[in-house]
């Protein structure tokens, strides 16, 4: 009997363990100047979603929670781009609990005959630098949700002097970057922030509208969420969160990709300073 005993402790020890794998830690890092560079960032990227062409990190100091995504595909760039995409962030902790969004506005972006050289290989241009800079002129703002400053709110890409929340989207070395300030104030009171507070971010990137001989695809499963403090609104289905999952090769990315929806969340938790 007791050596059936260890034998299930063991076994029950082995099954937590694995559930605990997927939440990772945010990295410390000192204040980030939120640019649409990710220069200082630590590199690489060790998080990747392949069904969105995806790489992100997550970061935080003592008063901010940082987001970068980075995204080096240029179909994958339209899409986020044209079809629109928002990121959700959420706490269950008692005391502590919140569920705030950011959505991307769309902006129609001609397919042709920009980014032909995707699959052909042929010729390389200022692709992105072009199509992020007609989408700051034409679809420069961004609405916040859920934030204790920002029940519902529309704000300006790019202004980062003004606004609490600090959002830019630009073009760097070849990738499109989204970086991403919040302070952790703004998700929940100061006195009650902890280290180690676990967190769940959720993205959801839409689909195009696909020509009549395909359908709109969608890569994960969910449903219907509240989102905010107000209100209920779609949110993305999300898939386990994976970590240090290295992407898939992208040459074989083809148009297919701009017609389904992707979807991906990751558990993590904050760190304190290491000094």
């Amino acid at each position: 009997m007791k050596q059936l005993f260890s034998i299930l402790t063991v076994i029950l020890t082995a099954i937590y363990s694995h559930g605990q794998d997927y939440r990772s830690p945010a990295l410390w890092q000192d204040e980030i100047v939120i640019d649409g560079s990710s220069t200082e960032w630590q590199q690489p990227f060790k998080l990747h979603n392949t069904s969105a062409g995806v790489s992100f990190s997550i970061a935080n100091d003592s008063s901010y929670l940082y987001l970068c995504f980075e995204t080096k595909e240029p179909l994958y760039v339209v899409k986020m781009l044209r079809a629109s995409w928002y990121l959700q962030l959420s706490s269950k902790e008692r005391r502590r609990r919140f569920n705030a969004s950011i959505a991307f506005n769309s902006m129609y972006i001609e397919l042709e005959p920009k980014h032909d050289y995707v699959e052909k290989k042929e010729k390389k241009g200022p692709t992105f630098k072009n199509w992020l800079d007609d989408y700051r002129l034409e679809s420069n703002t961004y609405t916040v949700q859920g934030l204790k400053h920002y029940q519902k709110e529309a704000l300006t890409l790019g202004d980062t002097t003004h606004n609490l929340i600090r959002v830019r989207l630009d073009y760097n070395e070849e990738k499109a970057v989204y970086e991403i300030a919040i302070p952790l104030n703004e998700l929940m009171p100061a006195a009650q922030i902890e280290w180690n507070e676990k967190m769940k971010l959720k993205v959801f990137i839409d689909a195009l509208d696909a020509p009549p001989e395909k359908s709109k695809l969608s890569v994960g499963t969910g449903g219907f969420q509240s989102i905010g403090r107000q209100g209920r609104q779609p949110i993305p289905p999300s898939t386990t969160p994976q970590e240090e999952i290295k992407p898939k090769k992208l040459e074989g990315v083809t148009k297919s990709c701009l017609y389904y929806k992707a979807n991906f969340s990751h558990e993590f938790y904050l760190v304190p300073d290491k000094k």
